[in-house]
């Protein structure tokens, strides 16, 4: 029965069998739609893994020496004034350094370098952790590679499309190059702080020696200062650039790169920070030789050393004059700034102080800020209405002059009556100044400012006679340099020669004298006015105790801008006092705060020098012409002599 009922059920199954077989079979379709939707993900995949590809730059001579900009700027005794554009230099290759150099920057930017492909996944991971838990960010999960990708070739925005390309970038170095090779990208091109790009650069100027010297407290320092370069630089913040280099001697110790007892000893040797011998107000001086660098050699594209005419020990002394007296005064009289441009006869500049503070503010107000120059601006009338035959001894009336409706006035409403062009010169008396360009023309008049050296475009105007048209401190002190060396025209200039760091010569200075400007009796009757505003005009405050001097005064309308130019036979120096946002000041005149600086400066920078007579002054055999007494002019009266 058992046999039966199995054959039976056998049967059964056989039917069922055939009943499924002879019904057609249902595809299976999900196979396929996988892989087609794969071919396109992998298509457009493609297309968008290109897209970034072909924005990527080419990577294949990171290695080779870029164009170095490196500019070194020297004073004339070939001390250093400043370095500039420390970027690409010589590369340093990472086994030339010691070992605890790029173990530095491992253990505080990135402790899994050597082990990562570019990326570091775990880094990420714990970065979103402690910036979770902290609420803000904290912690960046960049690699060593990403850092120098975005550093080399991206631009600082934070957008999807660069993080993909900061990404994909770094994968790509990684594949290109080795780690060392990566290190020694990174750590010849990542900035420092102070202007400073490169291993190499930073601690030169960090620490005045080559990188493959650096010890350990210095590597610490530098690597340490790569998170806030402009915080953490030795320069900017010792105090906070230790701070920091002691956390990284900490993270190297935890990542088994130094030993308890090195750290220990690192912590208490604080690195040597050297500060070179430039001045804290050098950096005008150094800008304005930077601007014109490229005139004389353009893009050289490759290290350079630029001597210069400056003088550290001038610009010291110029920087004391301008900071004690605006410490003293500048708050009395409202002036927040000044500016002192100082030369030698023939144009060289050796000392010049931009503003109150360079690191407050590197707008250079000595050769860039366009202010009127006020009485200052008269030398050019005088001169103008003595080459049209007027003489220091003519007789003037000081008192009130209307042109078309102008009415300008002296010094507090004063007048003096009838005076000699000489005394008038030395009060500053604006009636005289208007009636004589009146005179002699505005035109005559700027044609003889143009022709000593002012180049900005002048208005020939009757108010020119008061110094109403704009120049700047550089170009007034250089166009008063002919009344100091016998008369000839001069352009300011602060470079002597370009050369490559290896010694060839790519530019030097030439003779670049404009020619005779002055005549000899002309220029004697100048200095015979000139000095009288020091002996008993509106300049007595700038007298100079035993050396010769001579020198104007300026003062705007509004007590907008103060000025005194003066020069002995060494020097020719240019004050100006004011504020940037024009605001009139308390009573501040030529012959107050900007004499006392010019005298305060001019002592201390000519001090030991050998006291001269002016160039081009009258011999004591023949003395300039001197005001004329009641009874001459009395004479001169009678029988027109």
């Amino acid at each position: 029965m058992a046999r039966q009922q199995s054959e039976l059920d056998r049967r059964v199954s056989a039917i069922a069998d055939g009943g499924r077989a002879s019904r057609p079979r249902r595809k299976r379709v999900w196979p396929y739609v996988f892989v087609l939707v794969g071919a396109w993900a992998v298509i457009f995949g493609g297309i968008f893994f290109s897209r970034f590809l072909s924005a990527l730059p080419d990577v294949g001579t990171l290695l080779t020496n870029g164009p170095s900009h490196d500019i070194t700027i020297l004073d004339d005794r070939g001390r250093l004034i400043a370095r500039h554009g420390l970027t690409q230099g010589v590369m340093i290759d990472v086994s030339q350094l010691p070992p605890y150099v790029p173990d530095a920057f491992i253990a505080i930017e990135d402790r899994r370098f050597r082990s990562h492909f570019g990326l570091d996944p775990v880094g990420l991971i714990r970065a979103a952790y402690e910036n979770m838990m902290a609420g803000h960010v904290v912690q960046g999960g960049s690699t060593l590679t990403q850092q120098l990708a975005k550093n080399l070739f991206l631009e600082p925005n934070r957008t999807f499309d660069r993080k993909l390309q900061e990404a994909m970038l770094a994968v790509y170095l990684e594949y290109r190059y080795s780690k060392d090779q990566i290190l020694t990208l990174y750590l010849n091109r990542i900035y420092f702080g102070a202007g400073v790009y490169g291993i190499e650069a930073a601690a030169e100027r960090f620490f005045g020696k080559h990188a493959t010297d650096l010890s350990l407290p210095e590597a610490a320092m530098l690597a340490g200062s790569v998170k806030a370069p402009a915080k953490y630089n030795p320069l900017a913040d010792p105090d906070a650039g230790q701070a920091r280099a002691q956390i990284v001697l900490r993270m190297m110790e935890e990542a088994h790169f130094i030993d308890e007892t090195t750290r220990q000893e690192a912590e208490t040797t604080r690195a040597r920070i050297v500060r070179g011998t430039a001045t804290p107000g050098s950096g005008y001086f150094a800008d304005w030789v930077m601007s014109l660098i490229p005139g004389y050699i353009g893009d050289a594209g490759q290290a350079l050393v630029v001597e210069t005419t400056f003088d550290l020990d001038a610009q010291a002394e110029a920087e004391r004059a301008v900071a004690a007296g605006l410490e003293e005064e500048g708050l009395k009289l409202n002036a927040s700034q000044a500016a002192l441009v100082a030369m030698t006869p023939d144009g060289a500049v050796r000392a010049m102080v931009g503003g109150a503070s360079y690191a407050q503010s590197p707008y250079n107000r000595a050769t860039d800020a366009e202010r009127q120059p006020g009485s200052a601006f008269k030398p050019f009338v005088y001169l103008t209405a003595l080459e049209q035959g007027r003489k220091p001894t003519d007789l003037m009336n000081d008192g009130p002059v209307d042109i078309r409706g102008w009415k300008p006035e002296d010094y507090e409403g004063k007048y003096q009556g009838e005076v000699t062009l000489q005394r008038a010169f030395a009060i500053s008396s604006n009636s005289v100044a208007v009636q004589l360009t009146a005179q002699v023309g505005p035109r005559a008049v700027a044609r003889t400012a143009r022709r000593l050296g002012i180049e900005t475009p002048l208005q020939a105007v009757s108010s020119l006679a008061l110094g109403t048209s704009v120049v700047t401190p550089l170009e007034l002190t250089a166009a008063y340099a002919p009344f100091a060396n016998g008369g000839e025209g001069v352009t300011a200039f602060g470079i002597v020669s370009i050369k490559t760091q290896s010694g060839k010569l790519l530019w030097q200075r030439k003779s670049s004298g404009l020619g005779r400007v002055i005549s000899p009796g002309n220029l004697a009757a100048m200095i015979g006015m000139m000095s009288d505003v020091m002996s008993y005009g509106t300049g007595k405050a700038a007298r100079l105790d035993e050396r010769p001097s001579a020198g104007k005064t300026g003062t705007t309308q509004d007590f907008r801008d103060a000025w005194f130019v003066g020069y002995t036979a060494d020097l020719v120096c240019g004050v100006w006092i004011g504020n940037d946002d024009n605001m009139p000041m308390n009573h501040a005149t030529g012959g107050t705060l900007p004499a006392r600086i010019f005298k305060h400066f001019m002592e201390d920078a000519e001090q030991g020098l050998p006291v001269r007579p002016l160039a081009g002054q009258p011999s004591a055999e023949q003395p300039p012409a001197a005001e004329p007494d009641a009874f001459k002019q009395f004479l001169n009266s009678l029988f027109g002599t």
